[in-house]
Parts: C-alpha cells; sequence; structure tokens
C-alpha cells in the first residue's frame, strides 16, 4: 500500500520535475542564456536562503493578508448574491447587468482609481481582489442553486418543509459543490491579481519584491520569489480541495452509488 502510494506521489511530481531538470540542462549547455534565465540550481540557493534569512516573510505575510482578505470578502458577498440571484428574480434582474459588466473588465486597470480613492494601501489592493474573485463565486453558486433537483424540492414541500428548512436543508446542500468549485477557481485568482496590483502600485509584499530585485538584475532571487510564491498558491489550492473533499463526502458517495 505504501509503495503504492509513494508511486502515485511521484508519478504526480515527475512533470514539475522535468522542467526543472530540462531548465537546469537548457541554462547549462548555453540554449537559454543565463542572463535571461538563472540555472535553476542558483534559483534553488537563492530560494534557500530567502526562506533562511527571513526576507521574505514579511513581504509573504502582507501579500497573504491582501490575497486572503479580497478572497474571503468576495465568498461572503458572492455566495450571498449567488443565492439571491437564483432564488429570487427580483435580485437576479437587478444586479445581473453588474456582474456581467464585471467580467470584461481588467481589474488591475482600476488600480490608478483605487490609489486615488483608498491611496497606496491594502484595502485598495483589497479592492481590486475581491472584484477579480467575485465573479466565479457568483456565478458558480447561482448555477448551483439553479441545478437543484426539483423532485426533491417539490417532495419536501409535500412534506410541509417551510421555505427556510428547504433552503437549509436542500438548497444550501446541494449547491455546495459548485460553491467549492467557485471558490477554487477565485483561489489562483486572488493570488495573481495580489502580485499585479503590487507590481503596478505597492511598497510591500511579494509583488514589489519581484519588482525590485528584477529592476537590480538580481534574476535569481526574483525567480525564488516566484517560486515560493507559486508554491504557497499551490498549497492553499491543495488544501482547499482537502477540505472540500471532507465536507462534500456525501456528494463524492452518491455519485459512486448512483
Amino acid at each position: 500500500m505504501r509503495l503504492c502510494s509513494s508511486l502515485t506521489s511521484l508519478s504526480r511530481a515527475a512533470p514539475v520535475i522535468l522542467i526543472f531538470a530540462a531548465w537546469e540542462l537548457l541554462t547549462r549547455i548555453g540554449v537559454i542564456r543565463t542572463q535571461v534565465l538563472p540555472t535553476f540550481s542558483s534559483v534553488f540557493l537563492a530560494a534557500v536562503d530567502l526562506l533562511s534569512s527571513g526576507e521574505l516573510f514579511n513581504h509573504l505575510i502582507v501579500s497573504l493578508y491582501r490575497a486572503f482578505g479580497g478572497l474571503v470578502l468576495s465568498i461572503l458577498i458572492g455566495i450571498a448574491l449567488g443565492f439571491g440571484m437564483g432564488t429570487k428574480r427580483q435580485v437576479k434582474n437587478f444586479f445581473d447587468p453588474l456582474v456581467s459588466l464585471n467580467y470584461p473588465l481588467p481589474k488591475t486597470a482600476l488600480v490608478p482609481l483605487t490609489m486615488v480613492w483608498l491611496g497606496v494601501t491594502d484595502q485598495a489592493a483589497i479592492f481590486v481582489i475581491f472584484l477579480a474573485c467575485l465573479l466565479p463565486i457568483v456565478v458558480n453558486t447561482y448555477h448551483g442553486v439553479r441545478s437543484v433537483d426539483r423532485v426533491l424540492v417539490w417532495s419536501a414541500k409535500s412534506l410541509g418543509t417551510s421555505e427556510r428548512g428547504l433552503f437549509r436543508r436542500i438548497v444550501i446542500p446541494a449547491s455546495m459543490p459548485y460553491i467549492f468549485n467557485g471558490i477554487r477557481i477565485a483561489i489562483p485568482v486572488s493570488f495573481i491579481v495580489v502580485i499585479s496590483v503590487e507590481l503596478v502600485a505597492s511598497r510591500v509584499g511579494i509583488g514589489n519584491l519581484i519588482n525590485g530585485y528584477g529592476g537590480l538584475g538580481i534574476y535569481d532571487y526574483m525567480f525564488a520569489t516566484i517560486l515560493i510564491f507559486v508554491g504557497v498558491a499551490f498549497i492553499a489550492d491543495r488544501c482547499t480541495v482537502r477540505l472540500g473533499q471532507r465536507l462534500l463526502r456525501w456528494h463524492e458517495e452518491k455519485d459512486t452509488n448512483s
């Protein structure tokens, strides 16, 4: 059993290992100049130095605060808005044009405007991240509500279930897989947007650190910072998947039995 588990983990890690190996090989033999892309070994050593020195952590904490601040805000408002749009036609008619307008809007283009409103602050970054993460939460929640099996709803009503009980016992559980899909989509969006915002306007944060190393030509540390942040984003995604598997175990068992 342990051998099978180890082989599975190795097979999943194989593509990443191959990419890093190809990176090291191509830079070592000169196919890619190290002035453009440092060797992976030098980037790895830079990452170790950043982690051991603690220089990275203050910037990382600020970036995570901004990313998760905007993400949590979008989850709270997005789920409430998605449920409202899915259950009330008046709410859908009012908010649907606003949600549709938010879709093509380039969120980083709002950074100069938010700087005018809020200054170069955490609140400005959180606001932009909130707008970027809102759409997948709203859309997935709305479709989750609309996909509830009508037979279940009619059966519950025929048994005398109240509107509040119907919402709590049927609509919310049936919508949870869709909501988790929306959250999983929003998590990488929050990480992407926080870097974009910090590259444009920030005095601290991972984006600011990347910009500083790049401006000074210290590319091994710049790529090391990027890889560490990608690793943190990957861990956040895996934690969300594990949490979803635990909370939605009943849904997976239902699919297996059907």
